[in-house]
This record gives structure tokens, sequence and C-alpha cells, in this order.
């Protein structure tokens, strides 16, 4: 019997519509069979301040966010850019993650997708994110990047429809899945 892979997914846009969103939303379409994608919301997740812990504890919304995460074979990271950078919610929710103490980006196999509607294809926010999620110790491994530009003209009705993108990310979850088999 073949044990069927959960991988978790995070938009790092609140935009209803958000193209992030939209991508994340089709990864389940693309995944080999025996394989689950499911997205996870962000939005409940409040602005970093350790103020707000009662004690060493979290508020609820993290907690449940970083044990689904930690419950996953794999993460994947879907991030709009703006302004050269990745979103401040997804930076504020890696930042409450980094602090859980079950690390749950923690030697995780990780994909990061960016997008961005223009030609430079969120490689900045890109950029930044594999640096932010390498002090945190998540595993993106060389080749587990997807830049997609151009990305208002991939997407209707909510999801992904650019046969070239969807082949290239069809390909990219068949190495995540490999690798998250061990």
């Amino acid at each position: 019997m073949t044990k069927t892979l959960n991988f978790a997914a995070i938009s790092g846009s609140l935009r209803k519509g958000s193209h992030s969103t939209s991508v994340a939303d089709t990864l389940q379409e693309l995944v080999p069979e025996g394989v689950t994608v499911t997205r996870h919301d962000i939005d409940d997740i409040p602005l970093y301040n350790e103020d707000i812990k009662d004690g060493d504890t979290s508020p609820q919304a993290v907690r449940d966010l970083a044990g689904k995460l930690a419950a996953a074979d794999a993460i994947i990271v879907v991030s709009p850019e703006y302004n050269r950078g990745t979103s401040g919610v997804l930076k504020n929710t890696i930042d409450w993650m980094s602090k859980e103490p079950n690390a749950p980006f923690s030697g995780k196999p990780t994909l990061i997708i960016t997008q961005s509607p223009g030609a430079t294809a969120g490689l900045t926010a890109h950029y930044d994110l594999r640096q932010v999620l390498s002090v945190i110790n998540a595993s993106v491994q060389p080749g587990f990047e997807i830049a997609i530009g151009g990305s208002a003209g991939k997407i209707e009705d909510g999801k992904l429809t650019d046969s070239d993108t969807r082949d290239f990310i069809t390909k990219q979850l068949k190495r995540l899945t490999e690798t998250a088999k061990g």
C-alpha cells in the first residue's frame, strides 16, 4: 500500500482573486497520484508581536497553522512580489512559524513559487524567500523554484490555465514528491 503524501500550500496574498491564491488552488490538479495539496489560509495570523504570547504560547491561529505545516510532507509557498520583495503577510507568517516549538519548516522540503503580472516573475521576492527560508532551515533545494511572469494572462476563473506553466509546475511537483518520499 502506497502512503498518501500531504503537501501544505500557503498563499502570500490575502486579496480576493489573488493570482498567488489561484496558483495555489491549481496545485492539486498538477500533483502526481497519491499526493494531496491543502491550501492553508494565513489571514488570521496576527502581526508578529511576542507581547501577545501567553508565556511561551502563541495565538491559536499561529499554533493551528504550525501544526498543519509540521504534519505536512512538504510545503509549497506561493508569493506575489510587492515592491521588489515578498508580501508582508507572508513574511509575518514565516516569522511566527520560526518561533514555534515544532519548527514546521525545519528540514521540510519546500517549494517556492512566485508570480507577478509583470515580466520579472517575482524574482526578487523569490530571492527574499530563499534567504528567509534558509535561516529557518527549510529544505529549499536547487530547482525547487518556480517564477511565473505575466500571471494575469495565465489565470482564468481562479485557476492557472497556461499549459506551458502548468507543465513546468507538474514537473517540479514530481521532483518535490520524490524528495518528500525520502
